[in-house]
């Protein structure tokens, strides 16, 4: 399967009860959101709770922060058709508990080097 570059640029994110804008970059699988992989940069503001990563999975959203690592499951799979969808990601084990929703998040294939 090819591996294709792909971003979101803009999405909203609210992680917690903070929200900021971020630009995720990754991979797809072509439009199989199966393969896809978006990563995205937390700004640092010095907090306990601020920098590190979000990495965005079909089904699951990794948050990775200087004080540890939660992995979280999405109400709904990603799709990467280049519409904006909003995605919610809870606990595993608390799925009434919203930790992670994007909002806005519209995936977009780059061409091809070439």
């Amino acid at each position: 399967m090819t591996r294709t570059r792909c971003r979101a640029d803009g999405a909203e994110v609210t992680l917690r009860s903070k929200t900021v804008v971020l630009d995720f970059t990754g991979e797809c699988d072509g439009t199989a959101a199966a393969g896809l992989r978006l990563v995205a940069e937390l700004p640092d503001a010095g907090g306990a709770e601020d920098g590190g990563t979000v990495v965005l999975e079909q089904d699951t959203a990794t948050v990775t922060q200087p004080g540890g690592e939660i992995r979280l499951a999405a109400r709904e799979p990603l799709r990467c058709d280049g519409e904006p969808v909003d995605v919610e990601f809870v606990l595993p084990e608390s799925p009434e508990s919203t930790v992670l929703v994007v909002r806005g998040l519209a995936v977009r294939l780059e061409p091809a080097d070439g």
